[in-house]
């Protein structure tokens, strides 16, 4: 104390600065610390966006062949039967049997087996004729409008030269259609 004023004002200012300096310096090592911590991170989390975007840039090819696929099974769906078109797949099926001059034995839907948007419906089919015509009438079934194929096909020999054919025709047609939403849908 028996320093004069202005020394120990000048005495107490150089010690505040010195210490406000120390603190000034821990703190700023600090937000450097801080500072490369997040340059870590944002150039880790720059790979990591450039290593998704390559892995996501096939996505607009997927995005196009999805387009694509989607209006393959809308002109796969348009030739499903409907529920009311079962007696045309029927008759079509008759009247290709009968160009051909072939017999039917058999001509009898099963039940149908209901999935989640469609129904299979099995048509058991007997005929007998020639083996060429038992043959065209088969591609004439393949050949209809509608979605259908033939499993578990049996070729018998008669006694009279002509062959009986076992079938197994299955067909697909849409659950959650009736015949007012589809009339409406193909009004459109």
């Amino acid at each position: 104390m028996t320093w004069p004023t202005w020394l120990r004002q000048l005495a107490f200012t150089m010690v505040s600065l010195a210490i406000f300096g120390v603190l000034w310096i821990l703190w700023l090592s600090v937000v450097q610390q801080d500072l490369t911590n997040q340059e870590v991170t944002h150039a880790r989390m720059r790979k990591e966006f450039s290593a998704k975007l390559l892995r996501a840039s096939p996505l607009s090819g997927l995005k196009s062949e999805q387009v694509q696929l989607e209006k393959r099974l809308q002109l796969l769906e348009a030739q499903l039967p409907k529920p009311y078109e079962m007696d045309v797949l029927f008759a079509d099926m008759y009247r290709s049997g009968r160009a051909r001059h072939l017999r039917f034995e058999l001509l009898r839907p099963a039940e149908l087996n209901r999935q989640v948007l469609y129904a299979h419906q099995h048509i058991a089919l007997r005929v007998t004729g020639h083996y060429e015509d038992l043959a065209g009438f088969t591609a004439d079934i393949a050949g209809l409008a509608w979605l259908v194929s033939i499993h578990s096909l049996t070729l018998v020999p008669m006694k009279d030269g002509r062959l009986s054919m076992d079938a197994m025709v299955r067909t697909l047609r849409p659950l959650d259609m009736s015949p007012a939403q589809d009339a409406t849908k193909v009004m459109h």
